[in-house]
């Protein structure tokens, strides 16, 4: 059985409304989601920990604690695992450290390479960039698993908000063959599943798009039809990871851009996918995006609602 989690930013309002009973019940565990300022320094870093120390006196034993790496990087540019950055190699390096020194379960980043360039979308481009991610996601592997977290990578929805509301793609990362691909040539390395990721890249591959058209429509069309076949529905592409899946993300989706939707607001059921993540992964996190992040009222209500649903 899944352990079921909330998430948060390491900050002191959001520890401390995270870390509560939901309905006299705790969380399972907490999935904390950095930004690059987060990790900016040593310095940094030692402040974090200090504040999930404190927390962690407050729960439960046995409650787990997961990561999940920024999509900004520590020079200001995106993170991009394709562009061999230090700066990158910095980020991979002290969420290595920080896990290790919080006891992390897993340590999670995303396969992307983003730019709003449309001319990048092509086959070509995506077989060099994944090509080139191999060292880097090498690296991560070793570095987390030294660290005593499992080290998993997540895919991406066709259109990238990079958390700024921004417009920019990747040509990497959508399909469930390019995650699989990496993990076939990367021993050691696993996959998240984000459920409302799922969602947005298949409306994408039917040209479900309620919320478009956009100038970028057509070009993110032409590449998701040339990208390798896919399961009809998000449960039959969660299940495509087979043997590699190790963890999941949980939010529903509508449309193309409709990212992070309350459990029962959007266009997925979630509750057969809910059902069979349980059985198939070690950790289920609440992704719901918040009016105030401060208050996780969807989060615990998605929360409740996979409770009901795999009671």
């Amino acid at each position: 059985m899944a352990r079921l989690c909330l998430k948060a930013r390491p900050t002191a309002p959001q520890l401390a409304d995270r870390l509560r009973p939901v309905d006299g019940v705790w969380p399972d565990g907490l999935e904390l989601y950095l930004a690059a300022a987060d990790l900016q320094t040593p310095a940094h870093v030692d402040a974090v920990v200090a504040r999930l120390d404190e927390a962690a006196a407050r729960v439960p034993a046995g409650f787990a604690w997961l990561i999940e790496g920024p999509v900004d990087s520590l020079d200001g540019a995106d993170f991009d695992v394709t562009r061999q950055s230090p700066a990158d190699a910095l980020v991979v390096e002290r969420l290595a450290e920080l896990a290790r020194r919080i006891g992390a379960q897993a340590v999670n980043i995303h396969v992307i390479a983003p730019s709003p360039d449309r001319g990048r979308l092509t086959l070509e481009t995506r077989m060099a960039l994944l090509e080139r991610a191999r060292p880097f996601l090498g690296c991560f592997v070793e570095q987390m698993q030294a660290a005593g977290a499992v080290p998993t990578v997540e895919h991406m929805p066709p259109v990238l908000r990079m958390r700024r509301a921004d417009v920019a793609f990747t040509p990497i990362g959508m399909a469930a063959a390019d995650l699989c691909w990496l993990c076939e040539r990367v021993p050691g390395l696993k996959v998240l599943v984000d459920t409302s990721h799922a969602g947005l890249y298949l409306n994408a591959r039917r040209h479900h798009a309620p919320d478009a058209p956009f100038a970028w429509t057509d070009d993110l069309f032409r590449f998701t039809d040339r990208l390798p076949a896919e399961a009809p529905d998000v449960l039959g592409y969660v299940q495509s990871f087979g043997p590699h899946l190790a963890n999941a993300q949980l939010s529903n989706a509508s449309g193309l851009l409709g990212e992070g939707a309350a459990y029962a607001d959007g266009e997925l059921d979630l509750d057969p996918i809910v059902r069979w993540l349980d059985q198939h992964t070690a950790h289920i996190v609440t992704e719901t995006l918040e009016p105030n992040n401060d208050s996780a009222d969807l989060m615990r209500d998605a929360l409740r609602r996979m409770r009901a649903a795999l009671q």
